[in-house]
């Protein structure tokens, strides 16, 4: 068993923690403390209808003659 020590700011090293993991608190009333992992939940990158606004025909159109006039064929 380790024991921790809280500094004057009210903070503890847990020794295998690590940057940016975040835990749940939880004082059971006993004089015993729970300290849980909350795991981040996966977010979709974009989500559902997002880029609907940015894809249009038009843009479409524009970027593919964009596009003809930077590639060249083989050579």
């Amino acid at each position: 068993m380790k024991t921790l020590k809280v500094d004057a700011c009210k903070r503890i090293r847990l020794p295998d923690a690590r940057p940016r993991q975040v835990f749940a608190y939880e004082n059971r009333g006993d004089g015993t403390i729970l300290l849980t992992e909350v795991k981040p939940k996966a977010q979709e990158p974009f989500p559902p209808g997002s880029l609907a606004k940015y894809m249009t025909k038009e843009r479409d159109e524009l970027e593919t003659a964009i596009v003809r006039g930077c590639v060249q064929g083989p050579v």
